[in-house]
């Protein structure tokens, strides 16, 4: 019973630390990707309005 529970215990520290540690690099990568094809995907829809009169004005 002493051993399972030292598992346990073992498993829950690595996860803890897995945690701690922050996003993986993969991760990072993946994230970087999705911002970049978001702001591409915004600066496509952008191009497709049409012209505002008076911009910064809010009318």
């Amino acid at each position: 019973m002493k051993e399972i529970s030292f598992l346990v215990l073992i498993a829950s520290a690595f996860v803890l630390l897995g945690c701690s540690a922050g996003p993986s690099p993969e991760q990072q990568a993946r994230e970087a990707d999705q911002q970049v094809e978001a702001e591409r995907q915004q600066a496509e829809f952008r191009k497709g309005l049409p012209p505002v009169a008076n911009p910064g004005r809010g009318q």
